[in-house]
């Protein structure tokens, strides 16, 4: 096949025949360009693919880290509730005194679980519970020694609604019934 059979394009990209250097100069600039070219979009190609599998990775760990703090949340419900009930409720003793001991008993049973919570909102929610139960103990103190009567006050929240409430909705199912007790401390 002649030069002449050959289309014009590949005619200008192959030179005339007479090896013209500032044409192989081009020639070659065109071709590393491209090289280059193709270089980068296999390198952005890779990298985008890793910023991918990083991005479901760290999803991933994130579920699984949530799971995790789920179920160790759940158990240290549980864990509560065994503790609560190894103690006598407060509605068991017969007078005013033992109610007082009986509710400083399960406020420190508790305090073991405020301590594990990470949540800043669900230990304040629980200490508030705590502190309004420290303040019915301390008068149910007051009534034994003055016949002074006491009254359980439950705290509520920002919207004049019980904590206990709060606690419920924010806290895993298990501790429902440990709030319930701990939320009516005459039973």
């Amino acid at each position: 096949m002649t030069v002449s059979a050959r289309p014009a394009w590949w005619r200008r990209l192959a030179g005339s025949g007479v090896h013209d250097a500032r044409q192989r100069r081009r020639r070659q600039w065109f071709v590393a360009g491209i090289s280059i070219g193709a270089a980068l979009i296999v390198i952005a190609l890779c990298a985008g693919a890793l910023a991918v599998v990083d991005a479901v990775s760290d999803v991933r760990d994130t579920a699984s880290e949530a799971r995790e703090t789920r179920v160790l949340r759940d158990q240290n419900c549980l864990e509560l509730e065994r503790r609560l009930n190894r103690l006598n409720p407060p509605g068991a003793a017969s007078s005013p005194a033992g109610r007082a001991v009986a509710i400083r008993d399960e406020n420190s049973a508790v305090r073991i679980y405020v301590g594990e919570i990470s949540d800043a909102r669900a230990q304040d929610g629980w200490r508030q519970l705590l502190d309004s139960r420290a303040v019915y103990a301390d008068a149910l103190d007051r009534q034994a020694k003055a016949r002074t009567p006491a009254f359980y006050v439950p705290p509520k929240n920002a919207d004049n609604e019980p904590v206990a409430d709060d606690l419920i909705e924010g806290s895993p199912a298990p501790c429902a019934g440990p709030v319930r007790r701990l939320a009516a401390p005459d039973l």
